[in-house]
């Protein structure tokens, strides 16, 4: 049934939901509510915002001018959530703490490529770990070496729990050192479907 107020779309999924509205466009179903926020299913892609549409047939334009890539997407994270997280430097915290460890750095050495070594060494424990659960994943940008990076990646549901118990462990081991790893809840992270989605 078209309709003049906007639609939400807030997911994009092999199947209709029950109790939550949709549209199908080819091999895909559009989820979509008004303005109410939903819990998505987990063979669902969330999308980064929710989408404003006039009608169902621009849902369907939508959709369909995207099938190829969302379909690929929702073969791989079927079954799915994504965990996101970030490493965050305190620099002059970092460095103080990098100085009481490095008779080489007491003199006012420069801070940086201890700094830049030991971000990159923790970046690669954060990445084997996930390595060990993950069925898709963005990665930080290899260009931006100086940024401590963000990570997202698609876990199976039953690995979940499993996966940020050992994320928080190794969170737990940076304490007090400069260096900080946030977890973000799960379902409050969009950056794969942020890449699935980037058009041009």
């Amino acid at each position: 049934m078209e309709s003049d107020s906007p639609f939400l779309l807030l997911g994009v999924a092999s199947r209709a939901v029950p109790g939550l509205p949709s549209v199908s466009a080819g091999r895909l179903t559009g989820l979509m509510a008004g303005r109410m926020r939903r819990r998505l299913p987990a063979a669902a892609l969330r999308l980064p915002q929710p989408l404003g549409f006039g009608g169902l047939a621009e849902v369907r334009s939508w959709l369909m001018a995207r099938e190829a890539r969302l379909t690929a997407a929702l073969r791989v994270l079927a079954g799915c959530r994504e965990v996101g997280l970030e490493l965050q430097e305190d620099a002059p915290r970092h460095a103080a703490w990098l100085r009481a460890r490095d008779r080489g750095l007491a003199g006012g050495a420069s801070s940086s490529p201890a700094r830049a070594a030991r971000r990159a060494m923790v970046a690669r424990r954060v990445e084997a770990i996930l390595a060990s659960e993950a069925r898709a994943a963005v990665l930080p940008d290899p260009v931006r070496e100086e940024q401590p990076g963000s990570w997202a990646v698609a876990v199976p549901e039953a690995a979940v729990a499993r996966l940020r118990a050992a994320l928080e462990m190794e969170a737990r081991k940076l304490a007090g050192t400069g260096l900080t790893l946030h977890l973000r809840a799960t379902d409050e992270s969009t950056e794969l479907a942020r890449a699935v989605l980037q058009d041009g």
